[in-house]
């Protein structure tokens, strides 16, 4: 026969509470009443029952009064321990937060931290995480940057270098850039299967990126020491010059008489200057190849005495002035033409291979920009010790 369960009996001495549940049992047919007294001295629950209610009573009393005696003991605090105690519970009352779980926090986050105060990692995290700044990915920076390049009317050769190498590094990092660190990127450099030459270009290209992102108030001031980040050692290769004999038949080979020309010679390669005047600002002014192939007669002024490189034209930012030789101003009168692009060869290197060939000249990469440098200095250097 079912009997509906009736309210725990409640045994308190002080503070503490002993509950006895009431339960039926059925035993060679004949019910009867068991009270389980909960017992929690060993820091878990268990049930003793008793067939008699009276025993259960006097069991519950007893472990009251050993759970109340137990108490007291913890209770117990000295001076001190109880000044920690209150003043712990008034500073954790802001936050909401129980001591025990403040405690257990503060445990994991020392062992994580090892020999590190837990106010540095904090520290660190609101430097890097500054929550008046606006939140910006690596990738949608990099972006803003092209585009205000672009804006500022850098050149089309220097934007593409800068857009292929800060795409790789937002590839590489899927993350807000106030959390990158100055370990991240040395690691990203080092790992790069470049030369050492190539690798600092990297590392430039990068510090242009956190520089903006800087400016533009992505990050805050002083968040990247760029000055830890490492710098590649670069290679001293073998550097190739033009002998002046070697540059004498380069000058002769790339003037060309429309009528005498060899047979199978196309003549529209004699109609104009020719290669006449990358030979000249290469290899007597110094210029690059590509800053000669966007240079325009307008900004060549052979009576004063310079030419004029602008941003525009050039694959740096700088505009800047070129003296012309005495040599190159003579050989550019050959050629000159008051307007229009200095190089009118759609396609340089296969000019450049037929020039080669027609001078008996094997074409060394960067040579005349290396011949300019190294006859220059030693004019220097000669004028110097005179």
């Amino acid at each position: 026969m079912n009997k509906k369960p009736r309210k725990p009996i409640a045994v308190r001495v002080g503070n503490v509470t002993v509950k006895i549940y009431r339960s039926y049992r059925i035993k060679a047919r004949q019910s009867y009443t068991q009270f389980d007294v909960a017992d929690y001295t060993s820091g878990r629950r268990k049930f003793i029952s008793f067939a008699d209610e009276g025993e259960a009573r006097r069991k519950a009393n007893e472990i009251a009064i050993k759970l109340a005696n137990s108490e007291g003991d913890v209770l117990q605090l000295t001076s001190n321990d109880r000044a920690a105690y209150l003043r712990s519970m008034d500073l954790l009352k802001p936050t909401g937060k129980a001591l025990e779980l403040a405690a257990a926090e503060y445990a994991e986050a020392s062992e994580k931290l090892g020999p590190h105060a837990l106010s540095e990692a904090v520290n660190f995290f609101l430097k890097h995480n500054p929550a008046s700044l606006p939140r910006r990915t690596v990738r949608e920076v990099c972006d803003e940057l092209l585009t205000a390049k672009t804006a500022d009317g850098v050149s089309a050769v220097y934007l593409k270098d800068l857009r292929c190498r800060l795409g790789r590094f937002a590839d590489a990092f899927h993350c807000q850039i106030t959390g990158i660190t100055t370990g991240q990127i040395n690691e990203f450099l080092r790992a790069l299967k470049c030369t050492g030459r190539g690798r600092n270009n990297y590392r430039m290209a990068i510090g242009t990126l956190f520089n903006f992102a800087q400016a533009t108030g992505y990050i805050p001031k002083g968040l990247l020491d760029f000055s830890k980040v490492a710098r590649a050692k670069e290679e001293c290769g073998h550097i190739d010059i033009f002998t002046p004999m070697q540059m004498a038949a380069l000058l002769v080979a790339a003037q060309l008489d429309p009528e005498n020309l060899k047979p199978g010679f196309n003549k529209r390669y004699a109609t104009g200057p020719g290669l006449l005047p990358l030979l000249v600002l290469g290899g007597f002014c110094g210029l690059r190849t590509a800053e000669i192939e966007r240079q325009i007669w307008e900004d060549i002024h052979v009576e004063r005495g310079f030419l004029r490189v602008s941003a525009v034209k050039g694959n740096t930012a700088q505009k800047r002035l070129v003296p012309l030789t005495e040599n190159a101003k003579q050989w550019l009168s050959l050629c000159r033409k008051e307007s229009g692009p200095v190089c009118e060869i759609a396609r340089t290197p296969d000019a450049i291979r037929r020039l080669s060939s027609r001078a008996g000249v094997e074409w060394k990469h960067n040579a005349l920009r290396h011949s300019f440098a190294s006859y220059r200095l030693a004019v220097r250097s000669n004028c110097c010790a005179l």
